[in-house]
């Protein structure tokens, strides 16, 4: 008896597709607001305007992309991914050192330790 041909399961491309790509990094721009809450009205639109150049500027460059931020506690914490964190760097401290909003900034990044845990290690932008 003859089987006829079946048509390939799309989803073995799927899983297929996602074993090829590599795994996205945390990368973590914490900067210091002027007040322990969420800054003022204008350092808040500074940011918007400063998250819309810094996503533009790592999806252009192919590193990652940029997650948004949250504002609070008197600190903005601004999200990237990508899979690697040190081209990440290379490529917003740059532009991170000429603004005024990161004055005392910094990077915080998960490092795995010896035993295989991870911690977060931060230096500055």
């Amino acid at each position: 008896m003859v089987t006829p041909d079946l048509p390939a399961d799309p989803e073995d491309d799927v899983e297929e597709d996602l074993l090829d790509e590599p795994e996205e990094l945390d990368l973590l721009v914490v900067l210091k607001l002027s007040n322990r809450q969420t800054g003022t009205p204008t350092e808040q639109a500074e940011i918007d305007q400063l998250g819309d150049e810094l996503g533009e500027l790592v999806l252009d460059s192919g590193v990652g992309e940029f997650d948004g931020e949250e504002l609070g506690g008197g600190e903005c914490t601004m999200f990237f991914c990508g899979p690697d964190v040190q081209a990440l760097i290379d490529v917003l401290r740059p532009v991170l050192r000429r603004s005024p909003l990161t004055r005392g900034a910094q990077f915080v990044r998960l490092v795995e330790t010896a035993d295989g845990e991870h911690e977060r290690r931060r230096e500055p932008v």
